[in-house]
């Protein structure tokens, strides 16, 4: 069984809602990235957790019950402490807003190669956490991965992503 076979379940979900954890809602003036996204989906019993910024390579995803994510939602939201996180409801208009009120339609994901030459010297590959993960909808797609300081999110279908050749991709339909 592959890591990323678990995300067979999301295909064919509509996103319903999306939370952030950041240090602000200022996206573009914002010095560090989200590290933490939760997914809904309507009509599903369980939300799409993905983690970032815990070694500036890999992306941590998985799914957990709705009833978890209140629980999940105070624990990272510092709202009464300026210089901490917060939860940020994702608005439709951010790109990774796009996927709001859109069915997942196909998910594509990197897992390190077992070995690797990188910059000259062999390199084992982590083989429990994600280089990035795709979801695609009707006709677009958002990829996230790690940015080095948090979770990045692009709309580029020809986003580069860093050390391609360190992975290989798989697809879920």
């Amino acid at each position: 069984m592959k890591l990323g076979d678990f995300l067979k379940l999301i295909i064919g979900k509509t996103v319903e809602e999306i939370y952030k954890v950041d240090y602000n809602n200022d996206t573009e003036n914002d010095d560090y990235l989200p590290w933490l996204f939760f997914i809904k989906f309507i009509g599903f019993d369980k939300y799409l957790e993905i983690e970032g910024d815990f070694d500036g390579d890999h992306i941590k995803i998985n799914l957990f019950d709705n009833s978890e994510l209140n629980k999940k939602m105070k624990k990272n939201n510092f709202k009464d402490e300026p210089d901490l996180w917060q939860v940020y409801k994702v608005k439709e208009n951010e790109t990774l807003g796009k996927l709001i009120n859109k069915p997942i339609q196909e998910c594509e994901y990197g897992v390190d190669k077992e070995w690797s030459i990188l910059n000259g010297n062999k390199s084992k590959g982590v083989k429990d956490v994600f280089s990035f993960v795709r979801f695609s909808h009707d006709k677009s797609e958002v990829t996230i991965f790690e940015g080095g300081c948090g979770l990045f999110v692009s709309n580029d279908p020809n986003v580069k992503l860093n050390f391609e050749y360190t992975f290989d991709k798989f697809k879920v339909e």
